[in-house]
């Protein structure tokens, strides 16, 4: 059976928690307080489900603890919260009921996440830029579709792309270099290409016209 090696209790800032090795091997970091209760002493020799149990008594706290610090600074997706359980290396069974009991106790809501999100992140960007930085966070698909559909319905791609691009780029003379780099900026800022192309075709100085797609070339 597995056997505890090494337990390493903080100090200072690190105070109240301890990292336990078995078999020579970093197992987790768990709360202090629970080590003589669950036999964690170097030299115990533990069940797989003895080391099981004792895990998710000795993570529950903390992880709960790290996770109510990280929603102090600002809301956040559940795929992020579980993200940073996880770089600390917490047991899968801890994160998923920390992530559970935040759920219940509405510190999560993942679509109340995505519409304020949506909302706020629109007023500087296009849907597909909007989609793209909810989905990074860990939000579903349907999640962050949703969200974004609802920001933009009955709002105008081309004239917030127009907006943007006369924001940034006020001249009075286009040219084609002008039109590609307000092309890249329309396109980095995620409105379509169709969309990016059409204003960009208003900054070539062509009177003569050109294809819109072009600008994009």
């Amino acid at each position: 059976m597995p056997e505890v090696t090494r337990v390493t209790e903080g100090r200072g800032r690190g105070g109240g928690k301890a990292r336990v090795f078995v078999d020579g091997q970093f197992w987790a970091e768990v709360d202090a307080a629970m080590l003589a209760d669950h036999g964690l002493y170097e030299g115990a020799v533990l069940s797989e489900e003895q080391l099981r149990v004792a895990r998710e008594a000795g993570e529950r706290g903390l992880a709960m603890s790290q996770a109510l610090n990280l929603l102090g600074y600002r809301a956040r997706s559940t795929g992020e919260v579980r993200q940073r359980l996880r770089r600390r290396r917490y047991a899968e069974e801890t994160v998923e009921a920390v992530v559970s009991r935040l759920r219940e106790l509405g510190y999560l809501d993942d679509e109340e996440f995505a519409r304020s999100a949506a909302r706020e992140k629109a007023r500087k960007y296009g849907p597909r830029r909007v989609y793209a930085d909810l989905r990074s966070t860990g939000m579903d698909e349907d999640t962050a579709r949703d969200a974004v559909e609802k920001e933009f319905a009955g709002r105008s791609e081309s004239d917030d792309a127009f907006s943007a691009a006369a924001r940034r780029y006020n001249t009075g003379e286009g040219s084609v270099a002008l039109a590609r780099r307000v092309y890249g900026f329309l396109m980095r800022r995620g409105y379509s290409a169709e969309v990016c192309a059409e204003v960009a075709r208003g900054y070539r100085g062509n009177p003569d016209g050109a294809q819109a797609s072009e600008a994009g070339e």
